[in-house]
């Protein structure tokens, strides 16, 4: 009898040994095929991972009819909001995204674009004067509406 019920332990502590190694592999799988921002389309307002936009507009201007949208970006360490009039926009690396996809979300918050980067980017819009155009470049996330500058160019004044 006691050999009976060890040799049952033995084959029951196997069988859950054999189990928590399925399902941690199934479970290690699912999470790098469904985690959080994998394999979300880009617009999705929940998606996480950033993608890359580049828009052309005028700064602190009434948009004109042909504008796809008044904007306003933000940024948090100046405490300071800007109105943007969006005369093109793009996603470089989802051709199938429009523009207006893009801007599902605008009017819904105080701030549509929370503006982060590199100071001297910053700054070049923090220092515009009304109506000077720009093409700003870089990575938005939906989710929490940042939007990473990569660069920020005046248009007929900068390289692009």
């Amino acid at each position: 009898m006691h050999n009976l019920m060890f040799t049952w332990l033995r084959s029951a502590l196997t069988l859950l040994l054999a189990a928590g190694v399925y399902l941690s592999s199934a479970s290690y799988v699912a999470a790098q095929t469904f985690g959080a921002g994998a394999g979300e389309n880009p617009d999705s307002e929940s998606r996480r991972e950033p993608f890359k936009i580049k828009m052309s507009g005028f700064l602190n201007s009434q948009p004109d009819e042909q504008s796809l949208g008044l904007v306003t970006l933000g940024i948090k360490s100046y405490g300071e909001t800007y109105k943007f009039a969006v005369s093109t926009l793009a996603a470089p690396d989802y051709s199938q995204l429009s523009p207006k996809a893009i801007l599902r979300q605008v009017g819904k918050y105080d701030v549509d674009f929370n503006v982060i980067g590199a100071k001297d980017l910053l700054s070049k819009i923090g220092q515009a004067e009304p109506g000077t155009p720009f093409t700003i470049v870089g990575f938005f996330t939906p989710r929490d509406r940042s939007l990473r500058l990569e660069s920020v160019s005046v248009i007929g004044m900068d390289k692009d």
